[in-house]
């Protein structure tokens, strides 16, 4: 038989260990290194893929374009997005627009160019 003086030490105790035994069940997703923070991770990375890999499309546009004799692509803006790329922006002359699409063409990845090129004789 309990007397009242020991009630308080194990109600003290039986709420400890119901306490600690709530705090130590964490739900998975918020343990580090597990699947599903590896999954968003990689859902991230996985977004990031597509935009740096258009990034690196534009830039070898654009290093292209300022390789091509005969064309002046300092006020050429250069797009990518998954292979397709868009000229937009002015050059000085109406025979540098089929040099721009030419070149853009001949890089690595490009499946299309779409030009918006005007002509502008205006100095820089």
């Amino acid at each position: 038989m309990i007397n009242h003086g020991q009630i308080l030490p194990v109600s003290f105790v039986v709420a400890l260990l119901a306490t600690a035994g709530s705090a130590s069940a964490q739900p998975t997703d918020s343990i580090p290194g597990n699947a599903a923070e590896a999954s968003s991770a990689s859902a991230v990375n996985s977004a990031k893929a597509p935009r740096s890999a258009d990034r690196k499309l534009a830039h070898r546009v654009a290093t292209a374009l300022g390789r091509t004799r005969g064309l002046n692509p300092t006020r050429i803006i250069v797009r990518a997005r998954d292979g397709h790329v868009t000229l937009s922006g002015s050059v000085p002359e109406d025979g540098q627009i089929p040099l721009a699409v030419g070149a853009a063409q001949q890089v690595e990845g490009v499946k299309t160019v779409q030009q918006v090129l005007h002509i502008s004789e205006q100095p820089l």
